[in-house]
């Protein structure tokens, strides 16, 4: 078993919100959530350490994804993002990324199999529990 890391995931969709922290703690992820990027902020602070990743949506209000991403890289030079989102702009951030960002994206809809995968490709850890 793998130690237990910490994702971060921030979605103003409660259902979304839901749905990624259940998929992630099955997994044997710690998780913690946040409505908005203010939240998020705060949350991160009272963690107190690194977080293995940051998911986080793009479209949100009054702070993006995109910002907030850019807010935690200055506390944490390292961090690992990956951007959800159903909007079709945010193609123009999967193919021209944030200049030395290490983020990938992942369209909504998608299912828990999806997020988990993208997750564990994400912070580098693939384990054999879900993929054999």
């Amino acid at each position: 078993m793998a130690e237990m890391q910490t994702i971060l995931v921030v979605d103003d969709e409660p259902s979304d919100l839901e749905m990624a922290r259940k998929a992630l703690e099955s997994l044997g992820y710690r998780v913690v959530t946040a409505g908005d990027a203010r939240s998020a902020v705060e949350q991160y602070r009272e963690l107190g350490s690194p977080i293995a990743l940051l998911i986080a949506d793009v479209a949100m209000a009054p702070v993006n994804g995109c910002d907030l991403a850019l807010q935690l890289t200055v506390k944490q030079p390292d961090l690992k993002v990956l951007f959800i989102s159903g909007y079709t702009g945010a193609e123009v951030l999967r193919r021209a990324g944030i200049p030395g960002l290490n983020a990938a994206f992942l369209r909504k809809p998608f299912t828990a199999d999806q997020l988990a995968s993208q997750s564990r490709l994400m912070i580098g850890q693939q384990t054999s529990q879900a993929q054999q």
